[in-house]
């Protein structure tokens, strides 16, 4: 052997070695890996395929290039292939690395073609090298074909399917939400005729995890109970699989049997298993649960993590408490916890929500700040916060800003932006917006298609909202009946019935055919305005235009026949609406049934009622609670009790108005034992009292003298978590001054104050009358400071 091969050869064998090191130690990078792998082809041998190899997975599986490393790979390929065979050549790995790649890289067709050079080669195919095809089928979302090839095609060419690509077909049914078809393939697996690869956990895991992903609990808890029977032991991803899929079935209860079930049977739960159930937990809005099961974390020795932090943080802000979300923030950063952009969103959306737009700027500065850059949400949070506030100039700066920080405005970032500025009429700077957007190559969606033909109807620039229905075509975006619908739905709720109207000419001019909704939308809007002439004139027009109204159209008109006052002719209409044989639902009834008892037409109410029950209609709590306060309003307080008591034994789900309206019936008719025993009985059907329950109680109370006890329940109601409005408050003290008691009112005007509530007119009145008697006047100072000026209000009337 020369001395030149001796030393190429040595080379070879260093190079393949550092390979193997590098491999090892994983620290091979995208360039180091190119540049072993040119070096080690000028001095390959044939043993060199494995280094080759490492090296082609090496550059397969390189970060931060995105698909480029997969384009890479059949290049290098094709360089080995070229290069002299008997110095190497590629083997199957090889191949299978090459169709991983063009799978990765969505060319699956080349993948079946260097598929079709192993056959061709020679070589017997293994499931690894089946597996990437499989993969690449499935994503594509061609898992028919897939099966094909797993069934039928492997024992074909003498490979027996493997756990791996089993597992591959099935995670594809779950994708393409075939549960049923991945239940059936897992139970084949498990039966003789699945060869000889029974399901393992990861098949199970798979099919349970897709099954509760279709919403089908049941079967999905049943697989999990099955897997023991298969003498499979489940492990802390299967039960964490079932937990979550229990909690976001809303069935948190079940999912923490098993936990218990998890701990008993020795697998140890993890943070992922603890943030499940408090996820649950939150979203069920069972707070003290949340706590508890915080402590059992901490006491199993974990901690919480940012998603645990997460959590905790949507859910406070989710109940308005913002100001505990910002401690539980602050206390992240202290125990070193630094919180991710999903954090700073959580939080900047609760402030957004409660209109808190000083604490949520500043929170977006801290987020600059300690280095966290906001991503196109956050931006588009802060966005629609200050659009909403009617800050328009602060938006303008956020969304100046964004580039600053390195992020492009999306399509979303200009649609928030474009349509504030339309919904405040600056329908030309929102033009311009518009304009840029098209110019920086960002392409319109048909939402902010949508705010602009709303912003240019309510400023009547009709031309160019033709222009701007071409520009929509240029675009690809053909606007159906719903495009404009909703439009004119908004325009309607503004009262803008005019340009509505006009709207649904423009829809017929540029070739859209308005449908039932166009139409029952119009006639809404000028009922809101009360004008029942032109919402009739619009059912007649429908029908000449061959589109026959529903029962939603109808619907629309009695509510607006009602609340004009014209019960006759709702009642006229309604019997139009059986004759054209549109069937009403228990809306229409709904709105009949509640028009004619606040007419005083209670005989009309009785026969009705009869007829609807005959009709199949099914009675929900809203029109039991019409029932009820129409019979306690005509003064059928027994009657309505009756049914009452009988949807109370039929186990019927009952609500919190309902109460309300019994209570304040009996309380009227003087059956007061009884009106304070229902009280009792709220929470013995799963309810709580509301601020309306509350203050019925405590006028009572007033009424009867029983001062004491009145003031017991306002602290019950406050400590119970139920905030008094400006109704109770201001009645409160309305009964308080009826009996003279002054300082008791007192308090209760401090507690208007402290809420920034407004007094009422008739407190007001009430007030002024009150001190302009004489006996009254020395009791001003016990009022709140503000409430002073009624002293010199009666000097300056006496003088």
């Amino acid at each position: 052997m020369s001395r030149r091969v001796s030393a190429a050869r040595d080379r070879c064998l260093e190079l393949e070695r550092a390979v193997a090191g590098r491999v090892r130690s994983g620290n091979l990078g995208l360039d180091d890996a190119v540049k072993l792998f040119d070096e080690l082809l000028h001095h390959a041998r044939p043993a060199s395929v494995i280094a080759i190899n490492q090296l082609l997975t090496a550059v397969s599986r390189a970060q931060g290039r995105g698909s480029s490393s997969s384009e890479l790979v059949p290049s290098l390929f094709n360089r080995m292939a070229r290069a002299c065979s008997n110095k190497v050549a590629p083997d199957l790995h090889t191949y299978s690395i090459l169709i991983n790649c063009f799978c990765r890289m969505g060319r699956l067709e080349l993948g079946f073609a260097a598929f079709g050079l192993i056959l061709k080669t020679g070589w017997r195919v293994n499931g690894i090298v089946i597996s990437q095809l499989l993969k690449g089928l499935c994503d594509r979302k061609c898992v028919s074909e897939a099966m094909d090839i797993l069934l039928r095609r492997m024992p074909e060419f003498g490979c027996t399917p493997g756990a791996a690509s089993y597992s591959t077909v099935l995670k594809g049914l779950c994708n393409e939400k075939r549960g049923e078809e991945a239940l059936e393939l897992l139970h084949m697996m498990a039966d003789d005729g699945g060869g000889r690869c029974p399901p393992d956990v990861v098949a199970y895991n798979i099919v349970i995890n897709g099954l509760f992903r279709e919403g089908q609990v049941d079967k999905a808890y049943n697989l999990f109970r099955e897997i023991d029977n298969q003498g499979i032991l489940p492990t802390v991803v299967t039960y964490n699989t079932v937990i979550n899929g229990l909690c976001k079935a809303q069935a948190v209860d079940r999912a923490e049997g098993v936990l218990r079930q998890m701990v008993h049977k020795g697998i140890k739960p993890d943070n992922q298993t603890y943030n499940c159930l408090i996820h649950g937990y939150c979203s069920s809005g069972r707070g003290k649960e949340v706590v508890r099961m915080l402590k059992e974390m901490s006491a199993h020795g974990y901690q919480p993590d940012i998603v645990t932090c997460n959590l905790l943080l949507d859910y406070l802000c989710k109940s308005g408490k913002c100001t505990e979300a910002r401690k539980i923030f602050d206390s992240m950063i202290e125990k070193g916890t630094k919180p991710n952009v999903t954090t700073y969103g959580v939080l900047l959306h609760g402030y957004a929500t409660k209109g808190a737009l000083s604490d949520m700027h500043g929170l977006l500065d801290l987020m600059v700040e300690n280095g966290v850059s906001p991503d196109h949400h956050t931006i588009n949070i802060v966005l629609c916060a200050y659009a909403k506030g009617g800050m328009i100039n602060e938006a303008m700066h956020i969304f100046d800003r964004m580039r600053q920080q390195g992020l492009s405005p999306d399509e979303v970032n200009y649609g928030a932006l474009i349509d504030a500025l339309c919904k405040l009429g600056r329908v030309d700077e929102a033009m311009l917006k518009f304009n840029q957007m098209i110019c920086e190559g960002v392409t319109p969606n048909i939402i902010i298609f949508n705010s602009l033909v709303y912003g240019l109807c309510t400023v009547g620039k009709w031309e160019k909202a033709d222009e701007l229905f071409s520009e929509m075509l240029n675009q690809g975006i053909h606007p159906n009946a719903s495009f404009f619908n909703t439009i004119m739905c908004n325009l309607c709720r503004e009262g803008r019935v005019t340009e509505a109207q006009s709207l649904l000419d423009l829809m017929v001019r540029v070739g859209v055919r308005p449908d039932v909704i166009s139409y029952t939308t119009l006639m809404d809007g000028h009922c809101l305005a009360g004008r029942m002439k032109e919402a009739m004139k619009l059912l007649d027009d429908m029908v000449r235009v061959g589109l026959k109204p529903d029962a939603f159209s109808y619907n629309t008109l009695l509510h607006g026949y009602c609340r004009a006052g014209r019960i006759d002719d709702a009642v006229r209409l309604f019997r139009e609406m059986l004759s054209n044989e549109v069937r009403p639902g228990i809306v229409t009834y709904s709105v009949v049934l509640q028009g004619l008892f606040q007419s005083g037409k209670f005989s009309e109410a009785k026969e009705l009622y009869p007829n609807m029950i005959n009709s199949g209609i099914q009675l929900d709590i809203y029109m039991y609670n019409i029932i009820l306060d129409g019979l306690c309003k005509n003064n059928c307080v027994d009657e309505a009790f009756k049914i009452f008591q009988s949807l109370c034994s039929k186990g019927f789900q009952l609500h919190i108005i309902t109460f309300n309206i019994m209570i304040d019936a009996l309380l009227k008719s003087s059956r007061k034992e009884a009106a304070m025993d229902m009280f009792t009985t709220i929470s013995a059907h799963g309810l709580v009292p509301d601020v309306v329950t509350y203050r019925l109680m405590i006028q009572n109370l007033i009424k009867e003298g029983l001062l004491e006890e009145s003031d017991n329940m306002f602290l019950a109601m406050e400590k119970s978590g139920c905030t008094p409005d400006s109704c109770m408050l201001n009645s409160v003290v309305r009964r308080l001054l009826h009996r003279g008691e002054i300082m008791r009112a007192g308090a209760y005007l401090s507690k208007i104050d402290e809420m920034n509530f407004s007094l009422e007119a008739s407190t007001t009145s009430l007030l002024i009358s009150v001190f302009s008697r004489e006996e009254y006047l020395h009791h001003a100072k016990s009022l709140p400071e503000k409430y002073h000026f009624l002293k010199e209000f009666k000097k300056r009337v006496l003088c």
